[in-house]
């Protein structure tokens, strides 16, 4: 954050906005995504296309979103939850009901051969309500991982660095969001403004420049 001593109702966009932008690839995964936040410690980033082109923006709500379709996929039919998404029923040969695991083959540590009703190869759960351990957690990055265009919020409020302050604060009320992300002509982020450092301009504005408070 950069005030230069400008009054309050002078300062824009580009004065306030964090310049280190975190940015997140469209086609990355969520664990991904999960990943370099936490590394960059903060709760959400811009989603960007192939040209860096700001396409939308992951938050925590959008994780926790996710998660709960997770859940819910993972009940399946019956009363008891299943342990992951990348199941499937099925039936042998001899017409026993089983969990049919759609992994490759040797992914999975909890996985037997066995073969369906039509005498052809399938890969069997040998545990599908239970609880992984970490020792036993699949990583299946490129088997069905979840990419972040799926849950992003997309078409973000967006700003350019000069926006004065005062639309910043209503378009955040307005939106009820808390952060904007700040961009170039070419909708490419160059800063983010969040509701943290409108806040920190509100409490210090009288005793000079502001020195940005870190993201909790």
């Amino acid at each position: 954050m950069q005030t230069n001593n400008k009054q309050l109702t002078e300062l824009k966009a580009g004065d306030l906005m964090s310049r280190e932008v975190v940015t997140i690839r469209q086609g990355m995964s969520m664990w991904e995504a999960a990943d370099l936040l936490i590394k960059n410690q903060v709760s959400g980033a811009p989603i960007v296309d192939g040209n860096g082109k700001c396409v939308g923006v992951l938050s925590a709500a959008d994780f926790m979103r996710a998660a709960r379709e997770d859940a819910d996929a993972c009940r399946g039919s019956g009363s008891t939850p299943a342990a992951c998404s990348f199941q499937k029923s099925g039936k042998t040969q001899s017409g026993e009901q089983v969990v049919v695991c759609t992994l490759p083959a040797g992914v999975c540590p909890i996985q037997k051969k066995g073969k369906d009703a039509a005498g052809k190869e399938m890969t069997v759960c040998t545990e599908p309500h239970g609880v992984l351990t970490d020792w036993q957690t699949v990583e299946a990055e490129d088997e069905g991982a979840k990419e972040v265009w799926r849950y992003m919020t997309a078409d973000p409020v967006t700003v350019s660095p000069d926006t004065p302050v005062q639309k910043l604060a209503r378009l955040m009320i307005d939106a009820r969001i808390h952060r904007i992300i700040v961009v170039d002509d070419q909708r490419k982020p160059v800063g983010v403004v969040s509701s943290t450092d409108i806040l920190a301009l509100v409490a210090f504005g009288d005793a000079g420049p502001c020195q940005p408070i870190a993201e909790k």
